[in-house]
């Protein structure tokens, strides 16, 4: 998408370059979109999305995770987490109790459906990786994410 401001108070500093008309953020908008789309429907079978199975990953990965961990990896504020947390907690895949040492925070755990579901969506997510992989040819997709987190967390 060619998107650029124009108009008589705007200077185009980047005269010819083609990449001065494209707006980043919304290309990475839409790749975004269309990569979600992608996981999803890999994982539809299993009755995931991408989301629900990343934080259903990054629960087993953590040894005593919280609502707010959730939100902190994911960049979330923790009421975005608790909602994205419910459908899960609602489908029996997890579970969340009290922190017995600090009543405030909610410690959340895998079910033991949610650990088989996360096993068998697993295989499938492995192979949207691959296809994804193979798709970038000799693009380096860990530097890619590298500078696309570097430039996105600066101000």
């Amino acid at each position: 998408m060619n998107v650029s401001p124009s108009g008589p108070d705007v200077e185009d500093d980047h005269a010819g370059d083609a990449r001065a008309a494209v707006c980043y953020c919304l290309a990475m908008r839409k790749a975004s979109r269309k990569l979600i789309r992608f996981y999803d429907g890999h994982l539809e079978p299993h009755g995931l999305t991408i989301g629900q199975f990343g934080i259903m990953a990054l629960i087993a990965q953590t040894k005593v995770p919280t609502v707010q961990d959730v939100a902190d990896a994911l960049d979330l504020d923790q009421s975005a987490a608790s909602r994205a947390l419910a459908p899960l907690e609602r489908d029996g895949l997890v579970t969340s109790q009290s922190d017995p040492v600090d009543r405030r925070r909610r410690i959340v755990s895998l079910s033991s459906d949610g650990k088989e579901r996360l096993h068998a969506a697993t295989l499938a997510w492995h192979a949207a990786q691959g296809e994804i992989g193979a798709r970038a040819g000799s693009v380096d997709l860990r530097e890619m994410i590298a500078v696309i987190d570097e430039i996105s967390t600066a101000r």
